[in-house]
Formats: structure tokens, C-alpha cells, sequence
């Protein structure tokens, strides 16, 4: 991630800013509406349902967006790759377990989130590495009669996290010098 000195000054720089998403946002890890939601030439980084998601989880605080300057006048809404991968175990739970999200935002915070907060702890730890040693693990979800909790809800999380890291192919980006 960017430092938090670069960030401020390449939010509020509108030549910045633009010069930044020159870049792939897997290497800047910061991602505009479009690349979030797949708008464009744009597929979506979030599978499922983010759409719906956005406003709901912006509400109950558990993301929170960047804005930026546009370089003719007005703000622009970004996404840091950490709240990215909170939408993603949020639309995962949602899909797994049909609750609303205000229902998913509170058993994902039961226990203070430290199991969303391991999950984004380890994210680049999944770049590179064989993508299907999750798939038991999310046959064993679907369908579940009840939510996961503890290990298994930080199992979720991991798995949520690292299907998000093997979708988007973080390995094929090298990262710019200056992004480092």
C-alpha cells in the first residue's frame, strides 16, 4: 500500500492521481468505482454482488472510501485494497448464508473482526501460490444450517480472501519501484 504521506498528496494532486491509476490497480492498491465493480472494459475484482453492498457496509462504518480530485473539478471515489477484501468475505458470507448485510456486518465484528483483520493480514501470502487449496473448504460452507464461528469463520475469511488474490491473478503484476 501506499505510504500515507504519498497517498494524501496523490489524492489531492489531480496530476497525481491521474498518473497513479496509469497503473493496474493490483499494483497500486487502490481501486477506482469501475475497476470495484467491473464497469467498462473493467471486469469486476469483487465477485458476487457488490453492487448492492457498497452503501449498506459504508453505512454500518465497516468500509470507508478514499476520494480523490479529478483533474477538471470534483471528487472521485476510491477503494483501498484492505476494504476490497472486506466487500469480498462480506459478499462470500452474504451468498453463503442468505442473511442481510447487516446481519453478515455483525457476525463478521462478533469477535471484534480479528478474524477478517488475520485474513487481511495474510493477503500477500496467497500471490503465487496454488489456487484450489480452498475449494474443499468452500463445498463444506455451502449449504451450511448454521454460521461459521471462531476457527471456522477465520477459515472463511482466509479462504474468502485468498479466491479473491487467485481470481485476480496478483502474481502476473510487478509493482513499480516508487509503489514499493
Amino acid at each position: 500500500m501506499l505510504s500515507s504521506s504519498r497517498a494524501e498528496f496523490a489524492l489531492r494532486d489531480p496530476s497525481a492521481l491521474s498518473a497513479l491509476l496509469s497503473y493496474d490497480w493490483r499494483a497500486r492498491q487502490i481501486l477506482t468505482d469501475a475497476e470495484l465493480l467491473g464497469e467498462g472494459r473493467y471486469e469486476p475484482a469483487v465477485e458476487g454482488d457488490a453492487d448492492s453492498l457498497l452503501r449498506p457496509l459504508q453505512r454500518l462504518g465497516f468500509v470507508k472510501p478514499l476520494h480523490g480530485v479529478r483533474p477538471h473539478g470534483g471528487r472521485m471515489r476510491l477503494w483501498s485494497l484492505g476494504d476490497v477484501l472486506k466487500i469480498q468475505i462480506a459478499a462470500d458470507l452474504r451468498q453463503v448464508s442468505d442473511m442481510s448485510v447487516n446481519a453478515c456486518v455483525r457476525h463478521l465484528r462478533a469477535d471484534e473482526g480479528a478474524a477478517v483483520a488475520a485474513a487481511l493480514s495474510q493477503w500477500q501470502s496467497h500471490a503465487g501460490a496454488p489456487g484450489d487449496h480452498c475449494a474443499a473448504l468452500r463445498l463444506r460452507f455451502e449449504g451450511l444450517p448454521t454460521l461459521p464461528e471462531g476457527e471456522t469463520l477465520a477459515e472463511f475469511a482466509h479462504c474468502s480472501v485468498a479466491r479473491f488474490v487467485h481470481r485476480n491473478r496478483f502474481d502476473t503484476v510487478e509493482r513499480p519501484a516508487f509503489l514499493a
